[in-house]
């Protein structure tokens, strides 16, 4: 933003909620998480390279104990960020992430989210990011879920889930589901939300069996009262699905 905004970043945990007021920013719609610390990190989805030494620095941590806050390259085009017990931060790219745009690519240097996915460490130097030797190529991250020491991703264009272990090890499991943008993940099983053009209520649900997602079968997401879930966001972490609108904060889980 051209002009700097002030942020408060409302937390609830244990049925406590805590308030904490941010600098003034300008970081527009951001992606936010904690780091196990209780520092606090946000990043833009978008940034522009436009020399050498002349591009955005997207990621902002700021650390509520000192007030400090400093900056960071994410690159541009994010979909999610999260943020694991270790205090990794890992990163999935839109398809503008991944094959560039303002700036990045053409006629500046090859995008930071080019392979779809990478985690970075707390100081912004890139750990690893997904392999190009791996059969699958990811052109666009539609949901990242990221718990405990692990991470798990849905992608286009053939839709597998893959999860990446806390020692970057992975693995495959085949869909017949596509356009989910979240979903939940156990040892077990899988809970996504609705493909192309479903109703926000609409979900699918399906067991990890042997590669595959198997026994896949619709189901309807209710809110408390029991009414049909309205629009609004959802994002997975673990075996959370966790839905998000201007009323409610809402969680449903796998066994």
């Amino acid at each position: 933003m051209e002009v700097p905004k002030r942020f408060c970043l409302q937390r609830m945990s244990g049925g406590s909620l805590r308030s904490i007021d941010l600098p003034l920013l300008d970081v527009t719609f951001p992606r936010v998480d904690t780091f196990p610390d209780g520092r606090i990190l946000l990043a833009s989805p978008r940034c522009s390279w436009r020399a050498q030494h002349d591009y955005d620095l997207n990621g902002i941590i700021f650390d509520p104990g000192t007030g400090r806050s400093r900056r960071m390259l994410l690159g541009d085009g994010i979909d999610s960020m999260q943020i694991d017990r270790l205090g990794r931060i890992w990163v999935s790219y839109i398809d503008e992430g991944i094959f560039g745009n303002f700036g990045w690519g053409t006629p500046g240097p090859p995008p930071v989210g080019s392979s779809g996915l990478a985690c970075f460490s707390a100081s912004g130097e890139k750990l690893w990011e997904f392999p190009g030797s791996t059969g699958y190529d990811i052109t666009d991250c539609y949901a990242l879920n990221v718990s405990g020491s692990e991470a798990a991703i849905f992608f286009y264009t053939d839709f597998p889930i893959c999860r990446i272990s806390g020692d970057y090890r992975l693995s495959f499991w085949k869909t017949d589901l596509q356009g989910c943008h979240a979903f939940a993940l156990s040892e077990t099983e899988a809970l996504f939300s609705g493909q192309y053009k479903e109703p926000p209520d609409l979900a699918h649900i399906g067991r990890l069996v042997a590669g595959e997602l198997t026994e896949t079968r619709r189901i309807r997401l209710l809110m408390p009262d029991g009414t049909s879930r309205p629009g609004g966001r959802l994002q997975g972490r673990g075996r959370h699905l966790y839905h998000f609108d201007a009323e409610n904060v809402c969680c449903v889980s796998l066994d």
